[in-house]
């Protein structure tokens, strides 16, 4: 019996190849061995691979082949006919045939010179020095307790690449059989046996996608270990594999450049995401007037809340619509930083000196009813600019309050309102908008613009 996969020849009679332990061609007058497939490629029933015909493990998962493979007929349950059962037409075995498929009527064991296989124990039991089951399903020739040298490697030029082609790049041979096997496979294409890759996994090859449908403590041990180490490149997948879930996000925050266009997106999947320099979730290592917790931006049940941290530059946010301006606020336009302070009612007018008798001679008296301070990085303060009328116009060409040095003011940037009670601030559709600091925890809708430290950032909520 020639194996037509790697040319070895077996007793006559043999089913299985004693070399690679494929399936051979049925002796006349039999039909197809069960696993034969009368020829069609073997589907896996778990990774739904295409194996070669008569393959009886799959060359990608590992899983044997059996009934649930398309065009592969069931296999007969292990019974007392031995382990592959009668063949069609006959209740024993054909002719020639030992008692390890099955015992021929009237025999009690299995004829002389044949080994005691998978035949049951009877009166007569196996011959003298015959042990159990040996290499193959016939069992050891007679008088060989094991198998003679060079029974358990395949003969030289069989198992390996075919004549003339060199073995694959990244190719495994099987410790078992030498048979060769492609790079991305967990299994032997001949016997079935695990393999470990000399190499490692081939480019593009999940090394757990052909060993995830392993079962009891070997699969624990391979997601223990794939959750450790780092994860390869993912293949395809396979089957009804499940495909993990995107983490759900309440909204993102866009990082805006300073021409005016969108930058980097940030997501917001946690509860609170943390802005800052290194170790924040959303971190701008460079920037040194963040602080290393800047601020925290929550998620609420109607939106979302800013909450500051850093008590040296804290958060600006961007108005939108007049906002009132309280004693100690501190406004940013353009580039200017200004705090904004009421005036006292003694210092909105004072009498006029006297010295001897000599009213002192001055500057007309106004009543002022507030007063802008510009503070500079040092820490200190250069200019007070006192606000005296009702409409106070802050610029960079025009208005009552003129920084003609700042190129990221507007001509006419804000406006300055008081009605004798507030005083309320307006921005007057400058490029780069104006700012008042947050003194607290704030709310925050969709589309605010929050300053933090030199990021702009507008914050985008799912609606």
């Amino acid at each position: 019996m020639r194996c037509s996969l790697c040319g070895h020849d077996s007793p006559p009679g043999s089913l299985f190849c004693l070399n690679c332990g494929s399936q051979l061609a049925a002796p006349p007058g039999m039909g197809p061995t069960p696993g034969m497939g009368g020829g069609m490629p073997a589907v896996c029933p778990t990774c739904r691979a295409e194996n070669p015909p008569g393959m009886k493990f799959c060359r990608q998962c590992g899983t044997v082949l059996g009934a649930s493979s398309p065009g592969i007929p069931p296999q007969p349950v292990m019974g007392a006919g031995g382990p592959f059962g009668a063949p069609p037409g006959g209740g024993g075995p054909p002719p020639g045939m030992g008692g390890g498929f099955g015992q021929p009527p009237g025999m009690g064991g299995p004829p002389p010179g044949m080994g005691g296989g998978f035949a049951p124990p009877g009166p007569m039991g196996p011959p003298p020095g015959m042990g159990g089951m040996g290499p193959g399903p016939m069992g050891p020739p007679p008088g060989m307790g094991a198998p003679p040298p060079g029974m358990g490697s395949p003969p030289p030029g069989f198992g390996g690449p075919p004549p003339g082609m060199g073995p694959a790049a990244g190719a495994t041979n099987c410790p078992r059989c030498g048979s060769s096997t492609p790079p991305g496979f967990a299994f032997c294409q001949q016997c079935g046996m695990k393999i470990t890759p000399a190499a490692g996994p081939a480019p593009g090859v999940d090394a757990y996608g052909g060993t995830i449908a392993a079962t009891g403590p070997e699969a624990q041990n391979i997601r223990a270990a794939a959750m450790s180490a780092p994860a390869p490149a993912q293949a395809p997948a396979l089957g009804n594999a499940p495909t993990p879930a995107a983490q759900p996000t309440w909204g993102q925050a866009v990082s805006v450049n300073r021409d005016g266009s969108d930058g980097e997106r940030f997501p917001l999947g946690a509860e609170y995401v943390m802005f800052g320099r290194a170790g924040a979730d959303v971190a701008f290592d460079q920037d040194r007037f963040l602080a290393r917790q800047h601020a925290r931006l929550e998620r609420t049940g109607d939106g979302a809340r800013i909450v500051p941290l850093d008590q040296v530059n804290g958060v600006f946010r961007k108005l939108d619509a007049p906002v009132e301006l309280t004693d100690g606020m501190i406004v940013l336009l353009g580039r200017e930083v200004l705090r904004y302070e009421k005036v006292d009612a003694d210092e909105k007018s004072g009498e006029p000196l006297v010295r001897h008798g000599v009213a002192l001679f001055g500057s007309p008296p106004r009543e002022p009813w507030g007063r802008f301070l510009q503070l500079l990085p040092s820490g200190g303060v250069r200019d007070v600019r006192f606000l005296f009328d009702e409409e106070v116009v802050l610029g960079r060409e025009e208005g009552d309050i003129v920084f003609s040095d700042d190129a990221f003011m507007s001509r006419r940037h804000a406006q300055v309102a008081w009605d004798g009670q507030r005083a309320m601030l307006q921005d007057l559709g400058s490029s780069n908008g104006s700012f008042v600091r947050l003194v607290g925890t704030t709310p925050v809708k969709h589309g605010d613009h929050l300053r933090m430290g030199d990021q702009l950032f507008r914050i985008e909520l799912r609606r």
